[in-house]
């Protein structure tokens, strides 16, 4: 079975060939992201109208691109999958509607994928060895939660963010420290020069169910304002990074550890952008009594393979998108089933 997977939730224009054997296991032919960062930085943020407008003119290419790569033409497919959600509206339409022309055109079947659902399941295209359940840790752009895993559309919410997420809170520490947007990977880089800061941010959300960004982003604003003599220093810049990092770092693994004491869970995945960040890496795989799965670095970011891995389970359990079906931008993993 091969599959066209098309992503295109936010501001990544993603296209990817998978194609699976008799068991299900998928083997990944080909994949092109068309990253938008160069377009946005000017703005410090993703500018909506703009991602539709270069994901119109991207996705024909990454598609014409992945089947000439492959040697596929479109009556070799046996299906297509795309985001319908969650993500920003005019985006994921733009995805959609190419994707539904494609497969009207080819008299295809669509199979509309969530999202976080994609990133949930991306573990498993790189770690064969990964069964259901386990606990998964979602620490995407815009999503951070922990969600127990126990089959395809079978999700237990056991925490979600309640204001920013991880990586926002990254990004926007990162430009509180003058750095280009997007600035999180640039700041944890930087934090991972230095072992040590003599900067300490508050431990957040301790008490909280859920979790919250918005407090360590004031405390971080208030910190640099007051270190803002200081913070040309190369040193002093590096240890107001080390903090930065350390305490989102810290927030993360204090839920999952709790999430895994409350649970009888012997496997963890991670997952989504923020899952590429070295020191949580390091942190989560010292956790004792428990195997730890994380996708490869490029399917941490958006991608389109991790929507083809949702969307071929999907197809096999034979659903389909009826005509006249559109997007979901607001979309929760455990509606799903």
């Amino acid at each position: 079975m091969r599959l066209l997977a098309i992503e295109s939730s936010c501001d990544e224009s993603a296209v990817a060939m998978l194609e699976f054997d008799q068991n299900q296991r998928p083997a990944v032919l080909s994949e092109v992201i068309a990253s938008q960062s160069h377009i946005h930085r000017e703005y410090g943020g993703v500018v909506p109208e703009l991602a539709a407008r270069e994901h119109l003119s991207s996705l024909p290419l990454l598609s014409a691109k992945v089947l000439a790569d492959t040697g596929t033409r479109m009556r070799d497919l046996s299906a297509i999958a795309v985001t319908r959600g969650p993500g920003l509206k005019g985006c994921l339409l733009m995805g959609f509607g190419f994707a539904q022309g494609l497969a009207l055109s080819a008299d295809l079947p669509l199979v509309g994928v969530n999202h976080i659902e994609g990133h949930a399941l991306s573990p498993l295209l790189d770690n064969p060895d990964l069964d259901f359940p386990y606990l998964c840790l979602i620490v995407s752009g815009g999503h951070t939660e922990i969600q127990a895993v126990h089959g395809l559309g079978r999700y237990q919410l056991i925490a979600r963010t309640g204001d920013d997420a991880a990586g926002e809170a990254f990004d926007k520490s990162a430009n509180l420290l003058s750095f280009e947007y997007p600035g999180g990977a640039s700041l944890a880089a930087l934090a991972d020069t230095v072992n040590h800061s003599e900067f300490k941010l508050p431990k957040v959300m301790r008490e909280a169910e859920g979790f919250s960004f918005s407090g360590l982003k004031t405390a971080i604003s208030l910190l640099v304002k007051k270190e803002a003599v200081r913070i040309q220093d190369p040193q002093v810049r590096a240890e107001l990074a080390f903090a930065v990092q350390e305490s989102i770092v810290d927030a993360l693994v204090f839920k999952l550890k709790a999430a895994l004491s409350a649970g009888d869970y012997r496997r963890v995945a991670v997952c989504g952008g923020v899952a590429a960040n070295q020191a949580l890496r390091k942190r989560i795989q010292g956790l004792k009594g428990v195997d730890v799965y994380f996708p490869k670095l490029t399917h941490c970011m958006d991608n389109a393979a991790m929507i083809g891995m949702a969307g071929a389970l999907r197809f096999l359990r034979s659903e389909r998108l009826e005509a006249g079906g559109t997007v979901m931008p607001r979309w929760p993993l455990e509606t799903l089933q």
